[in-house]
């Protein structure tokens, strides 16, 4: 641009919607302002073409409420062939200053065509008819699926979450070609013992279906039947229509879900009958803006949903999350002790393996998987500390130097593992209902020095009677 150049901007104060014609040099330094004494909604088109006193016997200046004396403005511009503008910034001269022939202070930047990611516009509500942050975001599928794919085990959970994925895509396609399809339930149902990844993979598949439009926000709201359930008449229904709001737009978790009805699903006198009335309703009118997952262990889920024909008939997606091998428990331990700063010594972790091996098979069906790992963890780091103490290294006497320090802080030994019992560990509880959750999203291994040393197997099956398969 010439030296001499001075360019004209047509700008619109963000705030109050008055319009200012302003002339800025080579430099970008304001070389005049002209207040168009009109909000911006009553010009008629594009008629101020040019800057420059007004052409008519009306006052050169506009009421002085129009110029934001002493104050720093904000403005965008508006240009004459509708292409994206810039943002300016005005800080106004006093009136005292201005009537001298003080001139606005003006700074501009070009102005970032999504504002959203820019942090300049908020997020727009969502367009009817649409969820998510836009339909099928293929970036945002592919984030989900990765931390689904990471997560160790739950192969068939794995492969039963992309056949529905497949089916979501395939019938927006023929709906988008004019072909009849046929709505498909998305609620779901998850059965398997504590410790399994069913809450972990509910917050995953919530990340899946909003990249896919399919709910407006990747959040899960967990409930249980205290959650649901009051004590008296009509409140149990205003209660669980509480839940359901909160979840509205994402997801709805139901753990233990048959504890909603103490004997099945028959008990109209149990206030639960009343919590499971609302939720059926909720499944039928809000399937747009709401997805029902309902978790817990296998018989006592099969006999809740087989009582209730309205739930029955809503539920389309069953997933069966199968008991930990040995091995996947392995490298659980593994991704548990980073996360919480330790390494274990090559013995310590054999002697741990062991452990979880003869747990896993004297407990059986009441094998707590994750749970049983965390416990393992938990009770290792005791062990750790109790020895610390015992070998006069938490006192200000230690003698160590820091590193050395660091080092017997994170590091569990065999003798640290050998005061680890797992006799009498209950994880999973009875078939009322009652055990441990198991929430942590367990991943794999980052890279392959981080793998267990212990050799893959696949991960073992469920007790047949325990298979759900309605």
């Amino acid at each position: 641009m010439p030296s001499n150049q001075v360019t004209k901007h047509l700008v619109v104060d963000l705030q109050t919607g008055f319009a200012y014609g302003i002339k800025l040099d080579a430099d970008g330094k304001c070389k005049g302002v002209q207040p168009l004494n009109v909000a911006i909604e009553t010009l008629d088109g594009r008629l101020v073409n040019k800057f420059g006193p007004a052409a008519s016997n009306k006052p050169a200046q506009p009421p002085a409420n129009t110029v934001p004396y002493g104050k720093t403005t904000y403005a965008i511009e508006m240009t004459q062939d509708g292409a994206t503008g810039e943002i300016f910034t005005l800080v106004w001269p006093k009136k005292e200053d201005a009537d001298k022939g003080a001139l606005p202070v003006v700074v501009k930047k070009e102005l970032p065509d999504d504002l959203v990611k820019a942090g300049i516009a908020p997020t727009p509500p969502t367009a009817k008819g649409q969820k998510g942050d836009g339909v099928d975001n293929e970036e945002a599928l592919k984030e989900a699926m990765k931390s689904i794919d990471s997560m160790i085990g739950l192969d068939k959970a794995k492969v039963d979450i992309k056949q529905n994925i497949a089916v979501a895509r395939f019938n927006k396609m023929k709906q988008e070609m004019g072909l009849p399809t046929k709505p498909i339930s998305r609620h779901m149902v998850f059965t398997g013992n504590p410790g399994t990844g069913k809450t972990t993979f509910a917050r995953e598949i919530a990340k899946v279906y909003h990249a896919l439009g399919f709910i407006d926000k990747p959040t899960v709201h967990e409930v249980k039947r205290e959650d649901l359930v009051a004590g008296y008449v009509g409140q149990t229904a205003l209660k669980t229509k509480e839940a359901i709001d909160k979840a509205k737009g994402g997801i709805l978790f139901i753990d233990e879900a048959y504890a909603l009805s103490r004997d099945g699903g028959s008990d109209s006198k149990d206030f639960g009958r009343e919590a499971i009335d609302t939720l059926v309703a909720a499944m039928e009118n809000m399937r747009e803006d709401l997805i029902v997952i309902v978790a817990g262990y296998p018989e006592p889920m099969k006999r809740f949903i087989d009582a209730n024909e309205g739930l029955k008939s809503r539920f389309m997606t069953y997933i069966n999350f199968e008991d930990y091998g040995v091995p996947a428990l392995g490298q659980i331990l593994d991704v548990m002790l980073k996360d919480r700063g330790y390494t274990m010594d090559a013995d310590a972790r054999a002697h741990a393996m062991k452990l979880m091996e003869t747990e896993k098979s004297r407990a059986k069906e009441s094998f707590g998987n994750g749970r049983t790992v965390r416990n393992l963890v938990e009770k290792a780091e005791k062990e750790l500390a109790l020895r610390l103490q015992s070998e006069n290294k938490l006192g200000k006497d230690h003698g160590l130097a820091e590193a050395d320090l660091k080092k017997a802080l994170t590091t569990i030994t065999l003798k640290d593992m050998q005061g680890v019992s797992l006799d009498g560990l209950n994880a999973k509880g009875n078939n009322s209902g009652i055990g441990f959750s198991f929430g942590d999203a367990i991943k794999k291994p980052a890279n392959d020095a981080e793998k267990p040393k212990t050799p893959m197997a696949p991960a073992g099956k469920n007790n047949a009677k325990n298979k759900f398969n309605p």
